[in-house]
């Protein structure tokens, strides 16, 4: 798969209570604020300082897709 198509298995697993406060769910602003997190981790790029908390969710959800695709 691509990374545009992993983005967008890992953005259905999305839930209100990941977004960061204030952030509306399911706006055009949070699919590009989570896709931008989400292209970080697929590259390997680090996160600013402030951002790093949010970058653990795309991390983790990669290490468990890469997982399940090995053991299938």
């Amino acid at each position: 798969m691509n990374p545009e198509q992993l983005f967008e298995l890992f953005f259905q697993d999305i839930t209100p209570d990941m977004n960061p406060p204030g952030m509306k769910y399911h706006c055009e602003a949070m699919r590009s604020w989570w896709r931008e997190r989400f292209m970080k981790a697929y590259y390997g790029i680090e996160e600013t300082r402030s951002l790093r908390s949010w970058a653990e969710a795309p991390q983790m959800w990669l290490k468990g897709y890469k997982i399940a695709s090995m053991n299938s």
